[in-house]
C-alpha cells in the first residue's frame, strides 16, 4: 500500500534524524491565512504542482527545470504553487521548497521543516496521524503562521479535520492506498463541508472541463499536477484551467483563518 509505505518510511527517518537537521532553521513566523485567501476568489483557483515523479506514474519532470516550472505556473494564471517536498517517492526535497519559494517570479511536512524552507501552507494527511497528532500539527502550523491544508479521502478524514478547526479542506479523489481514482469522491465528501471552510478538489483532474464540474460543485480551488506535468505546453494547460467560476462564493476572503 502506498500510503502505508510512505508513512512507514518518514517516521523512520525521523527516528533516525535523518531529517532533523534540515528543520532546525529557522524564519520569522509568516503572514498567517495567505495560502487560504490566494483560493477565496470569484474563479476556481488552480494549485500546481511541482512533483519530480509519483510511485505509479515515475519521472515526471526533471528537478533542474522545478523552478522554471513554477515561474510558468505563476505566469499562466496559477493561484498557488503546490512543490513536493519528499525525496525518496515523489523526488522533491525541502531545499526544492526552498528554492521555489526564493524565487522572484513566484508568489508562494514537517511543520518547522516547510516554515524554515518558506512555504506558505502544508498538506496535512488526516488519516496519516492519530488524533493527537493532528491536533499537535495543526496547531503548530498555525503558530508558525502557515495555512494547514487538511486532506481528507472520506467522512471520518472530514468528520476529524473539522474537530481541530480545519478552515481550509482538500477532498482528495485518489485513494492513496491503492492510487485509484474516482471524480466522485470530491461530489460526495464536498456536500458535507460547512459553509466558511474553503477547499480544494485534489487529483484526477485532467482539464477544463473537469475544473468546471468541481467549480458546479461548489469547489475553491484544484489542486493538479500530472495534468500539467505530462502537458505538451503547460503554459496553455495551466491558462486553460484557470479563470473557470465556481457556482457560488462560499467563504469571506477576508477571513484570517484560525485564531
Amino acid at each position: 500500500m502506498y500510503l502505508d509505505r510512505i508513512i512507514a518510511r518518514k517516521r523512520e527517518q525521523w527516528a533516525n534524524g535523518a531529517l532533523a537537521g534540515a528543520a532546525e532553521a529557522r524564519r520569522e513566523p509568516a503572514s498567517s491565512g495567505r495560502l487560504r485567501d490566494a483560493l477565496c476568489g470569484d474563479h476556481v483557483a488552480v494549485i500546481a504542482e511541482v512533483k519530480p515523479r509519483s510511485p505509479s506514474k515515475g519521472e515526471l519532470w526533471p528537478v533542474e527545470r522545478a523552478v522554471p516550472l513554477a515561474r510558468t505556473y505563476a505566469s499562466s494564471g496559477a493561484s498557488a504553487v503546490s512543490v513536493l517536498a519528499e525525496e525518496e517517492f515523489f523526488g522533491g526535497s525541502p531545499a526544492l521548497v526552498a528554492a521555489v519559494a526564493a524565487d522572484p517570479g513566484v508568489d508562494v511536512r514537517q511543520v518547522a521543516l516547510a516554515h524554515a524552507s518558506g512555504a506558505d501552507g502544508l498538506l496535512v494527511i488526516v488519516r496519516a496521524l492519530d488524533d493527537a497528532e493532528l491536533r499537535g500539527v495543526t496547531q503548530a502550523a498555525w503558530e508558525c503562521g502557515l495555512d494547514p491544508l487538511h486532506e481528507c479521502f472520506s467522512e471520518r478524514d472530514l468528520d476529524r479535520a473539522l474537530s481541530v478547526g480545519a478552515d481550509l479542506i482538500g477532498i482528495n479523489n485518489r485513494d492513496l492506498q491503492t492510487f485509484d481514482v474516482d471524480l466522485a469522491t470530491g461530489a460526495r465528501l464536498r456536500a458535507l463541508v460547512p459553509p466558511g471552510v474553503v477547499t480544494v478538489s485534489e487529483s484526477g483532474l485532467a482539464g477544463p472541463a473537469d475544473v468546471d464540474a468541481i467549480g458546479r460543485q461548489g469547489f475553491d480551488a484544484c489542486l493538479v499536477g500530472e495534468a500539467l506535468l505530462t502537458s505538451a505546453d503547460v503554459a496553455s494547460a495551466v491558462a486553460g484551467m484557470s479563470g473557470i467560476r465556481r457556482a457560488t462564493r462560499l467563504v469571506d476572503p477576508q477571513h484570517s483563518g484560525a485564531a
